[in-house]
């Protein structure tokens, strides 16, 4: 008779086992639970993970001027975007285009023939010596009135000595004007090849100006990802306590679960073997 009470109090210690051993496998599903035909991970580790994962994620940042504003986001494929809300200036771009145009055709005048230019000068200056010259021509057919020569020429130069030096001196006025208008022509073409050069610095000068408020946008860009870096440090930071009171959490829950599951067998161990004992002193 005690050989099948003892049987009895070991199968119901024994069930009560099984009992204690499904309710631990229940909770560590609760806590991690792998399904291999979708291949999805449930249960409270895995949304901790996927709560970490979203407490951290780049959320982005941005900055705000006078100038514009601009932000650095993410894109659906997770990589940041920046969008700058700062464009090229307009007014520096019109002006290097201006300068840029006036450049070509000072250039262009710099290399074209200026033949014509010089005739010009020529006459210009041929009209300023004629006035004198005229000037002391009458003057010398007046002396030469007033002498008695007028009309008398010399047999070498067709004229008289007066006339021959008066000839020199148109010819030397001249030559002297067409030099004059040579040298005055090519100092024009040099001053045009120059001003051409002027223009196009000043037009490459405005082209780089027209960038300098996305320039400075962008500066204020890497001051504010500065800032930004700084959170996401702190960011993570915060993440990382949390997971790590959280896993603490878990492991203290499991650790309560084992020490109360052998509590409670010990119990009944306790209990069985007692009654195993009532059982056979009573029979």
């Amino acid at each position: 008779m005690s050989g099948f009470l003892t049987a009895l109090t070991g199968a119901a210690a024994a069930g009560r086992g099984f009992g204690m051993a499904d309710d631990i496998i229940k909770y560590g599903q609760g806590l991690y639970n792998y399904d291999s035909a979708t291949e999805t991970a449930t249960g409270a580790m895995p949304a901790l993970g996927q709560k970490l994962a979203e407490g951290s994620a780049f959320q982005g940042y941005g900055v705000s001027t006078g100038l514009g504003t601009s932000t650095v986001s993410t894109m659906e494929n997770g990589k940041p975007l920046m969008r700058l809300g700062v464009g090229q200036d307009p007014h520096w771009r019109r002006s290097a285009y201006q300068n840029q145009h006036a450049g070509d055709v000072m250039r262009n005048l710099s290399r074209q023939d200026n033949s014509e230019r010089q005739q010009e000068l020529y006459n210009q200056n041929m009209a300023v010596q004629n006035p004198m010259l005229n000037q002391m021509q009458a003057q010398q057919r007046a002396d030469e009135f007033a002498m008695g020569r007028q009309g008398v020429s010399g047999s070498q130069f067709g004229g008289s000595s007066e006339d021959a030096a008066m000839a020199r001196a148109r010819v030397q006025g001249s030559n002297q004007a067409y030099q004059m208008a040579q040298q005055q022509g090519l100092a024009e073409q040099a001053q045009q090849a120059q001003m051409a050069q002027t223009f196009n610095q000043m037009g490459s000068q405005s082209y780089q100006n027209s960038f300098q408020p996305m320039n400075q946008q962008m500066q204020m860009m890497q001051l504010a990802g500065q800032d930004a870096d700084r959170y996401q440090t702190g960011q993570l930071t915060g993440q990382g306590y949390l997971g790590q009171l959280n896993l603490g959490g878990i492991q203290a829950g499991v650790n309560s679960m084992k020490a109360a599951s052998e509590l409670e067998g010990n119990i009944y161990d306790s209990i069985f073997d007692n009654a195993s004992g009532l059982l056979s002193g009573l029979f």
